[in-house]
């Protein structure tokens, strides 16, 4: 494996953990904020936003591993052979479409935050987007178990 794939395998790793607790934070802040009736601050907004700005880092660093693992190649040398393996067929189409979705809610539930007019609607619509994007994110992870399971760590190759 080449050290830039080592690098930014260990980078996607480590991102992934942190988008997730920035994801749970983003959660708890909404959904006691909704179900609190508390006043929506720019700490709550900073929460989503930070979630969503380290998620586009994560996409990031996914696609450019997308490229220079191959994936991308996998698929254009033969369709049909890499969807009908579990493993490769996760990488090369499902782990990233599912990604991209629920990034995209991730921004969905900033934006429809920003726009909406009382406080208890923001809390509201940001919870609701941000628990999509959240439950999509989480079955998109290779988990251990999974037939295309990865480390629940990496780091450069050292465990």
């Amino acid at each position: 494996m080449s050290t830039l794939n080592l690098i930014l395998q260990t980078l996607h790793n480590l991102t992934r953990w942190v988008v997730i607790i920035l994801a749970v934070i983003a959660l708890v802040r909404a959904f006691s904020g909704w179900l609190g009736k508390k006043i929506y601050t720019s700490a709550d907004a900073r929460s989503g936003s930070l979630y969503a700005g380290l998620f586009d880092l994560q996409l990031l660093l996914g696609v450019i591993l997308f490229f220079t693992k191959g994936w991308f190649g996998v698929l254009a040398a033969d369709m049909s052979a890499a969807m009908s393996t579990a493993s490769v067929r996760f990488f090369a189409v499902e782990h990233w479409l599912v990604m991209i979705v629920a990034l995209i809610f991730a921004h969905v539930g900033v934006g429809a935050a920003k726009k909406a007019v009382t406080d208890r609607l923001k809390f509201r619509r940001s919870a609701l987007w941000f628990v999509l994007s959240f439950l999509l994110m989480l079955a998109a992870i290779p988990w251990p178990g999974m037939a295309a399971a990865r480390p629940l760590f990496r780091f450069f190759g050292l465990f």
